[in-house]
Formats: C-alpha cells, structure tokens, sequence
C-alpha cells in the first residue's frame, strides 16, 4: 500500500478499477474530478498539485493501468525481459503458496 498524506491507493483498488473498465470496454476516467487538489506536494515552497481534465493528461498514462496491454508490448519489444518478469511472477507465486500452506 501506498501512503500520500491523506491519500490511499491500493494495488488491489487499482486492479479493480482497472478491470471492472476493462470487462465493460470503457474508457477509464480519472478517480477525481478536475480542480482537486491532490494534496502531493512534496517542497515546501510552491502549490499544491491540481488534478486536470481527463483530456488533458496523455493517452499513454491511461494505457498503464492495462497489465495485459504492457505485457503484450513487453513480449514484443524484449523477449527475454518478459521471460525474466514472467520467472518472477512464478517464482512469487509458488512462495506465496508455499507460506500459505506451511501456515496451516
């Protein structure tokens, strides 16, 4: 989990705004309206951050919500850091299972 100030985000909140949009082909819009602040700032002099129009932030950082999307871009672009991350993911996998079944 992550902490800014007051602000929360969670791995598995993002998956699930992400995905509930995948699963019914919608775009996927920004979780605050524009004008909001933030509450990111991280130097003392200066304003607060300000949450502009979905319009206004590039294509590219909505398409980082897509797990499958960037995988399937990693996969075309370098073979074997895909290979590597995918390793990973299993390697994390069977350990997670394995800690789970050692607690029983």
């Amino acid at each position: 989990m992550f902490k800014l100030r007051s602000v929360q985000i969670t791995r598995s909140w993002a998956r699930s705004i992400t995905s509930s949009a995948i699963l019914k082909n919608q775009v996927v819009k920004s979780s605050c309206a524009a004008g909001t602040v933030l509450n990111l700032k991280v130097r003392k002099n200066g304003d607060e951050p300000v949450a502009l129009e979905d319009s206004e932030y590039p294509e590219w950082l909505w398409e980082m919500l897509d797990n499958e999307k960037l995988d399937a871009k990693l996969k075309q672009a370098d073979l074997l850091n895909w290979k590597r991350r995918e390793w990973g993911r299993s390697n994390r996998d069977k350990i997670k299972n394995n800690n789970f079944i050692t607690q029983l």
